[in-house]
């Protein structure tokens, strides 16, 4: 497959936003914002660390929080999902979907994506164990399990895998990059943007609505992430489905 064009990438992605922003923004908003900042008074958080703490000791306190807080991360994470689908559905669905149908959709292929986000997790998981490399770059492959799930309504999580394998096909790392970028660009805003607005609140608020202040500016910076990358990964999908497609119908005449 030849190279991603980024640049057409990004660009579609931007006017699939400014077309469909007030529909995006009610499903994100339902669906990613309200559950993370429900989630984020719910956790609770292990013992800091000490200082100069160890790899070990890290890892430790990583296992203690999901140990801790597997339950809302579980229902978190169902939930968004369900988000994530319902957005794809609508972006990409031949027959222009509503808001009602694009959640009937996303509920009909929730299992299956769940549980190819689950293998995926596994996989990238391990692939960290192995110098990161590997794990990087099977971020990049199965980027587009989402899109893929909603677009041609697979319901099979190895079938849902093996799609967004082959559509990324010699473009692994250049989707990691397209998504590492977003993640790094998101997270270094959010610190700043929480640190800024964390030191007024406790200047100017009670310490309980100062918490809940940051926590809502978290959750917002997280929903825009999750909204940014759906968007990148659906413009991908129509880039590299489109791709195949074309190469598909070329090679059978």
């Amino acid at each position: 497959m030849s190279r991603i064009d980024l640049a057409a990438v990004w660009d579609d992605a931007k006017a699939m936003g400014m077309a469909n922003r007030d529909l995006l923004g009610a499903i994100a908003g339902m669906f990613m914002l309200l559950p993370a900042l429900v989630a984020e008074q719910l956790v609770t958080q292990p013992e800091a660390l000490g200082e100069n703490p160890t790899n070990d000791m890290v890892l430790a306190r990583l296992a203690q929080y999901a140990e801790l807080n597997w339950p809302v991360l579980m229902v978190f994470a169902v939930v968004s999902s369900f988000g994530v689908l319902a957005m794809h559905a609508l972006l990409l669905r031949a027959e222009r979907l509503t808001v009602k149908e694009s959640l009937h959709a996303a509920l009909l292929i929730l299992p299956g994506y769940f549980l190819a986000n689950l293998l995926q997790g596994l996989g990238v998981m391990s692939g960290m164990l192995l110098f990161l490399i590997p794990g990087f770059y099977l971020i990049g492959r199965l980027a587009l399990i989402a899109p893929v799930a909603a677009a041609e309504k697979l319901t099979n999580p190895l079938t849902i895998l093996q799609r967004s394998a082959v559509l990324t096909h010699g473009n692994g790392w250049r989707v990691f990059g397209v998504i590492a970028l977003i993640f790094v660009t998101m997270f270094t805003l959010g610190i700043v943007l929480t640190s800024v607005i964390g030191v007024i609140a406790e200047l100017l608020l009670p310490p309980d609505i100062a918490d809940l202040m940051i926590a809502l500016v978290s959750s917002v910076v997280e929903t825009a992430r999750g909204v940014l990358v759906v968007l990148v990964c659906a413009a991908l999908y129509r880039v590299t489905a489109g791709a195949a497609k074309s190469g598909a119908t070329a090679s059978s005449r």
